[in-house]
């Protein structure tokens, strides 16, 4: 096997972890600085707070958008402020079938968009058939690992104005993809989802969190009895792959870590008042 062929195994086997892990994140609720939506088997949405004004994560409340057809519907008086989860598209997540030049107009701020070569990897669902909207205070992203692309890219859907100069508003400008650290380093390290994600938080939130990935404690401790211990465990799932294989050299890991044993603790307590009923039923 040559060493080329040996290579691109390599990188299909990475990405399809990556899309477990987006698979699994997206299926999670009770984040304090973000809102993950899984769109097909190569997209996420990320809601993300602008500002860090005491947010509530919107829990829940992601399965009344998810039944929305239209912005308009998902705009309705009668919306609660905690759903800021966007209502999903039902789109194919394959990347488009052209491949169109970027162009030559709008430099971003700093690096916080790719550039060069880079700049005509436009996403499957381009930005101006974006149909999610994302609460007041968030930023809406899409993160995505397309097989054809071979690697992990994250595009702005709202806000833009507020991460780059754009230029003004042509859509092609609009679905160039950000330039990230995490997915700059794709090639030479073992990136997973946690990484994308947190560095997203850090450049959009203000100010930016000490723990990208903290739990919205009052969100979980609030939910009925059931929902509890479902929530609970599907994030220490999460919390404990990361624990094993996250990067200890990040500021945050060690924050991460004490998340674990308190959430633990609630998930073991849920279980036992849940057993507890039952046997009082």
């Amino acid at each position: 096997m040559s060493s080329g062929t040996k290579r691109e195994r390599e990188q299909k086997r990475k990405l399809q972890h990556f899309l477990g892990d987006m698979a699994l994140l997206g299926s999670l609720q009770g984040f304090k600085y973000f809102q993950p939506w899984l769109r097909g088997k190569e997209e996420l949405l990320l809601t993300v707070v602008n500002e860090d004004l005491g947010w509530r994560s919107p829990g829940f409340a992601v399965s009344r958008a998810s039944s929305c057809t239209s912005t308009s519907s998902c705009n309705s008086s009668d919306a609660s402020p905690s759903s800021s989860s966007p209502s999903l598209d039902s789109r194919g997540s394959s990347p488009l079938p052209g491949e169109r030049p970027a162009p030559r107009g709008g430099e971003p701020h700093g690096d916080s968009r790719e550039t060069g070569s880079e700049e005509h990897l436009l996403p499957a669902s381009p930005s101006e058939r974006e149909i999610a909207v994302p609460e007041v205070n968030c930023t809406l992203f899409l993160l995505a690992g397309y097989v054809k692309y071979g690697r992990p890219y994250a595009w702005i859907r709202s806000n833009h104005e507020r991460l780059v100069n754009i230029g003004g508003t042509d859509s092609m400008v609009k679905d160039t993809p950000m330039k990230l650290k995490s997915v700059s380093e794709w090639q030479t390290r073992g990136v997973r989802v946690w990484d994308v994600v947190s560095e997203l938080v850090g450049l959009c939130t203000v100010p930016p969190p000490s723990n990208p990935l903290a739990l919205d404690t009052r969100y979980i401790h609030g939910l009925p009895l059931p929902e509890r211990f479902l929530v609970t465990g599907a994030l220490l799932g999460f919390l404990d792959t990361y624990v094993v294989y996250g990067n200890r050299d990040e500021l945050h890991y060690d924050k991460v870590v004490e998340e674990v044993k308190p959430l633990r603790r609630l998930h073991v307590q849920s279980l036992l008042e849940l057993q507890q009923r039952r046997e009082n039923a």
